[in-house]
């Protein structure tokens, strides 16, 4: 992507997951941000430098609802991109919704937008 794509904070709590989205992201060219630290997140996210929260609903709801109320404050031209393994009718927070088992082009396709 050129240097003005947006830049992905990528949180979750499984470290294989978020290891595998990285490598997907960045080989699509995407400037990704990596971490399974809320803190580490919500530091990045504060620092404004973001256009996507990709959100793994691996993380604890009263987490989630942090990075999410974090984010719109600090980045709300930003969107939250959401991935799950459980079908789910809408995100609840979200702005998009991936299902994990749909492979990796499903999730370029969600963070492009």
């Amino acid at each position: 992507m050129s240097s003005n794509s947006p830049k992905i904070i990528s949180t979750g709590t499984d470290a294989e997951l978020l290891w595998l989205r990285n490598a997907v992201l960045k080989s699509a060219g995407f400037d990704v941000i990596t971490t399974a630290d809320e803190d580490d997140a919500l530091t990045k996210i504060r620092q404004g430098d973001c256009g996507v929260l990709l959100l793994c609903y691996s993380l604890s709801e009263p987490s989630r609802r942090d990075l999410v109320s974090t984010f719109r404050q600090y980045c709300p031209n930003g969107r939250i991109v959401a991935i799950t393994n459980t079908k789910l009718d809408k995100p609840e927070v979200a702005d998009t919704l991936v299902f994990g088992v749909e492979g990796p082009e499903a999730l370029i396709d969600a963070v492009r937008g």
